[in-house]
């Protein structure tokens, strides 16, 4: 998989469930309020997580509470921050989004008082260690530089350039890229209804890039050279929810090309994973589908430390069960939490289930050790035994329970 860096913002969102958009001047009662991670090239990089990519983000984050909370479900969807400027005042960009019911359809109240990531702050970041470079278009004087050294900087890597409104500046960005991803709305506001029309126009602004254009229920077009593509939509039985679709199809585009997709199919590729998205609630889980076997979708493996673990409460043999993971490199072995001496749970804190080295598996309790790669008590009251083991797989990037147990030394 790829190691991926995206540089653009991460914000808060404050999403009300509404029955039906409310007119002007009314006041109606939300259905539901959630509150949770937003920003594109934040979902954009979640999402690749899921697919397994390694994800970093490069981005500004406000030191308040709610810059603290951005941190963690950053963090907890495997995304590394350690390219991102940290401030320790200034307020975390929030949106304010009624989310229409009878349609899926949103619309967005962004506040902002947060400075944007600087060139001084690029210059920082290893740019031509990674695999693939996306940037989303905002504050272009700057990101024009930065693009700039990115190009300068990598030999055969793509870069990405995602532009979903207009802002001043944009004509600065076009050299750069090797892939733009337009938006319907933006194409709209350029006075375009027709995609390959608007695919025409931007050729003569960008006459090397792959131009790629996302219409909603009408699919999407690339332009490759002179050839236009064109992937129908991929509609769920009832559209759910909007929110975030567009940066769904960015990551599935991205997504299929790092693991070398042509055009085509990554086109397609992206449009089915927009409409897997529409069709739910967030963004969790949209690989899911995808998975093979009959099994739970635990965890991003990104999103374990490695060396780590993790606990969680999970059906094994009928039954609701503590059980744990441990990752070492790309391995993820699992077993129930219940130590085989007198058949306590293991850890005291949770998802502490290695020792001090953190090379073994340790029972707080009375000090057992484990082996890591098959639960072999190697010290401790229990010598000999062994903890049940549970059937861990690596699928697309995910940490999947398989549904039958197995059976395991001493049980």
């Amino acid at each position: 998989m790829a190691r991926i860096l995206a540089t653009g913002i991460a914000t808060l969102d404050i999403v009300n469930t509404v029955d039906g958009y409310p007119p002007e001047d009314a006041e109606v009662r939300a259905l539901s309020q959630s509150v949770q991670l937003g920003g594109n090239a934040a979902n954009t990089l979640g999402i690749l997580a899921q697919a397994g990519h390694t994800s970093h983000f490069a981005g500004v984050l406000a030191g308040d509470m709610g810059g603290q909370r951005i941190v963690r479900e950053l963090e907890a969807r495997g995304i590394d921050l350690s390219h991102a400027r940290r401030m320790a005042g200034g307020a975390a960009p929030t949106s304010y989004i009624a989310l229409n019911r009878r349609n899926g359809s949103r619309t967005i109240i962004h506040h902002r008082d947060l400075p944007e990531l600087e060139m001084d702050d690029f210059m920082d970041i290893p740019v031509e260690s990674f695999d693939w470079l996306h940037f989303e278009a905002r504050h272009c004087d700057e990101l024009a530089a930065m693009l700039a050294y990115a190009r300068s900087m990598v030999a055969d890597q793509p870069i990405s350039l995602e532009v979903e409104k207009e802002r001043d500046g944009l004509e600065r960005l076009w050299d750069a890229p090797d892939i733009i991803i337009f938006s319907r709305a933006f194409a709209r506001g350029r006075g375009f209804d027709q995609p390959e029309a608007f695919l025409a126009e931007a050729r003569g602004w960008a006459p090397k890039a792959i131009l790629v254009l996302p219409w909603g229920e009408l699919g999407a077009w690339a332009m490759q050279g002179g050839t236009i593509l064109h992937s129908p939509a991929f509609p769920p039985d009832e559209v759910v929810d909007t929110l975030g679709a567009g940066d769904t199809f960015n990551a599935g585009l991205i997504h299929a090309m790092a693991s070398g997709r042509a055009l085509g199919m990554a086109l397609e590729d992206a449009c089915r994973l927009a409409g897997r998205k529409v069709g739910q609630h967030g963004l969790d889980g949209l690989f899911a589908p995808l998975l093979s076997g009959e099994g739970e979708q635990l965890c991003p493996l990104a999103s374990l430390p490695d060396p780590g673990s993790r606990g969680f409460e999970a059906e094994v043999d009928g039954v609701m069960r503590p059980i744990f993971i441990v990752r070492q490199g790309r391995e993820v072995k699992g077993y129930l939490n219940h130590c085989p001496h007198i058949g306590a749970e293991l850890n005291g804190q949770p998802d502490a289930f290695l020792d001090g080295d953190q090379r073994h598996i340790l029972c707080v309790l009375h000090g057992a050790l484990f082996e890591i790669g098959d639960g072999r008590c190697i010290a401790g009251p229990c010598h000999g035994e062994a903890l049940t083991p549970v059937d861990i797989r690596l699928e697309r990037g995910q940490v999947v329970l398989m549904k039958k147990p197995r059976a395991g030394r001493g049980s």
